[in-house]
């Protein structure tokens, strides 16, 4: 079987259709059949099922896909290591980073990294925690500069590199902001700008406000937080919103309120993630010691 191969199969499964996969691949679509049926007799099951709205993954099939996805990271892995014997510190690094990382601390490693590899490139993503893990899981990303996860994530590898405090912030002008020994309870009936629904530390406020019985947080805005410039929706308004208390939000004119530290827990650990037992080229490894140094 060739590496093509599971291309073509891994097109079909995520695509849910021979059309969309070929399409995608750039491919005529008896092409990809013929590719889909000469896997199938190599292996001598069926991965796939004809239905009305495309292609459904047979249990053999869905067996097959998660070793497909696991053998292609492999091969990937295996061919960027192979250039790095041959070329060094040529390269392409893919990192990731959350909107809540100090800007500083991401651009300025960037920038050293470029001052001493003339010839690297970068590729930036900004997301939330959640994708960044899922794209370093599947290969899309090298690295991530992220809060860490507070459960062992098996498919990861996770460094370390500080601790910190995120806070509720506002407007300069905001009322709250005269206030001191603030409570969750003085926090009712505020409007926010927050994430979606599945990011943690929506859950954490939300989850904190019912603990106490109060109503919860008015949602004014909800955002994924695709940009720190977010944060510019909120100056000028009364409207609340959680960064990191010496971080982006800052450069937008937000400080944080002064509420107090037991009313609302946000420590968090700010790491590195990697894709676990993924070969790491020379730019990632002196990626990954620039954000340790100028994070200390």
């Amino acid at each position: 079987m060739e590496t093509r191969d599971l291309d073509y199969v891994l097109a079909v499964g995520t695509h849910g259709g021979i059309g969309r996969a070929a399409e995608a691949l750039g491919m005529t679509q008896p092409a990809v059949t013929k590719a889909i049926q000469r896997v199938e007799a190599q292996l001598g099951v069926s991965l796939f099922e004809r239905t009305a709205l495309g292609m459904r993954v047979t249990p053999a099939g869905a067996v097959f896909l998660e070793r497909a996805r696991r053998i292609r990271l492999e091969y990937e892995d295996a061919v960027k290591e192979m250039r790095g014997i041959q070329t060094g510190e040529l390269g392409l690094l893919r990192l990731g980073y959350s909107p809540s990382m100090p800007t500083g601390l991401v651009l300025g490693a960037c920038r050293q990294l470029i001052r001493e590899r003339p010839v690297a490139r970068l590729r930036l993503t900004m997301r939330v925690a959640r994708e960044l893990m899922d794209l370093v899981e599947t290969g899309e990303l090298d690295l991530a500069l992220a809060p860490l996860p507070r459960q062992p994530h098996p498919a990861l590898q996770m460094r370390e590199l500080f601790t910190d405090r995120l806070a509720v912030v506002a407007d300069e002008a905001h009322p709250l902001q005269r206030r001191r020994n603030l409570t969750l309870a003085d926090l009712v009936g505020q409007q926010w700008m927050l994430p979606s629904a599945h990011v943690l530390i929506r859950q954490q406020l939300e989850a904190a406000f019912a603990e106490l019985g109060l109503p919860p947080p008015i949602l004014r805005v909800e955002t994924d937080f695709g940009s720190a410039t977010l944060f510019d929706l909120v100056r000028g308004t009364e409207m609340l919103c959680m960064a990191a208390a010496n971080g982006n939000s800052r450069i937008a004119g937000l400080h944080p309120i002064a509420l107090r530290a037991d009313a609302l827990d946000l420590g968090r650990r700010v790491g590195v993630l990697s894709r676990a037992g993924a070969y790491l080229s020379p730019l990632a490894n002196r990626m990954i010691d620039l954000l340790a140094a100028k994070s200390d």
